[in-house]
């Protein structure tokens, strides 16, 4: 499918265990109807992320009033009505899991939790610039709403907290959020999501600019120290260790990797595009020339500073990231045999 590779890079990355569904909103009827019964446009985006369906719906297949308003199929009847998309002349609406739509969505829509739409919100703060991302929410309209009418009409990626309709009669959870996206930036996040992250992830910085303390805790781990990165060998591999630092000069995470060699770039890049089925989050990978890099980023949640004054919780972290990366390498050779 066109967009499935969009779709499992965005959920691989970001541990979703639903699927982002793509919603097109169409100003003729030449597709046909497959609801098979009214219901709340909310509950057929829930189902469609949770369960694989699919619906290609008209206002006689809405049971909220709420929805017919924001989707665009009717004018308010006093005064305007915000968010909707206008004017209103929508005529059906398809709603499907991305990775099984040949169609090119308006918008697409995340169900998950606070924790990981965080995690989506950081990665789309910096692909703009550092810019925080705005939540325009009021508990009501609020995935026909919110997070479709806003982002088709204003161009904007919106949060919701979701409203009483959508989580009393739509199955939403309460540790349940949604946010919606045009696809541009839906692509540009799930683009970046290998390239950029494992790139900065294998930026080290000099080791001047470490501290000796920390120095000292990752050379009793087992590494020995390069110019710009630490490397141990342990088991079979060469693990190397890089500090990278955040754009405001901060060392609050280490990446460790591992470089797996192939005969030639073609079977490099071919296990590569497998691993995206056998590498589990949060394990970076990517192919150069004929090697496949495997990393894993370890958040200290704190500077590195203070994180190496921790003694076993801070050999606990990378030994930790260590058997786990070699696990990960192990299953690439495998692949490959």
């Amino acid at each position: 499918m066109k967009y499935s590779e969009n779709s499992a890079k965005f959920r691989k990355f970001f541990e979703l265990p639903s699927s982002p569904v793509a919603v097109r909103i169409l100003h003729d009827s030449s597709e046909q109807k497959t609801t098979p019964k009214p219901m709340r446009f909310c509950e057929m985006v829930r189902r469609s992320a949770m369960y694989g369906e699919s619906f290609v719906f008209g206002v006689e297949e809405l049971t909220c009033t709420s929805g017919e308003l924001a989707l665009g199929f009717t004018e308010p009847s006093y005064g305007d009505v915000y968010p909707r998309i206008k004017p209103a002349n929508t005529k059906l609406v398809s709603v499907s899991p991305l990775e099984k739509t040949e169609k090119k969505p308006d918008v697409v829509v995340i169900v998950g939790t606070p924790r990981k739409l965080m995690k989506v919100s950081t990665i789309l703060a910096q692909l703009h610039e550092k810019q925080p991302v705005e939540a325009k929410f009021k508990g009501e309209f609020a995935v026909c709403g919110e997070c479709t009418a806003i982002p088709y009409m204003e161009k904007k990626v919106n949060l919701s907290l979701l409203c009483n309709g959508a989580r009393m009669f739509s199955g939403y959870r309460d540790d349940e959020m949604v946010m919606g996206f045009p696809l541009d930036d839906f692509i540009r996040i799930s683009d970046s999501t290998e390239e950029k992250e494992i790139t900065n992830a294998l930026c080290g910085c000099i080791m001047d600019d470490i501290p000796a303390g920390a120095v000292a805790a990752i050379e009793k781990i087992g590494f020995g120290k390069g110019t710009d990165q630490f490397f141990g060998r342990f088991g079979e591999e060469i693990v190397r260790l890089y500090t990278p630092k955040s754009k405001d000069g901060k060392i609050t995470s280490l990446t460790l990797h591992v470089p797996v060699k192939f005969k030639d770039s073609e079977t490099a890049s071919k296990i590569n595009e497998n691993a995206r089925e056998i590498l589990q989050s949060p394990v970076l990978h990517r192919a150069r020339d004929n090697w496949i890099d495997i990393a894993i980023p370890l958040e200290l949640g704190e500077s590195l500073n203070r994180a190496c004054m921790r003694g076993e919780k801070f050999d606990a972290i990378i030994k930790g990231g260590i058997d786990t990366i070699l696990k990960e390498v192990e299953k690439v050779k495998r692949k490959s045999g």
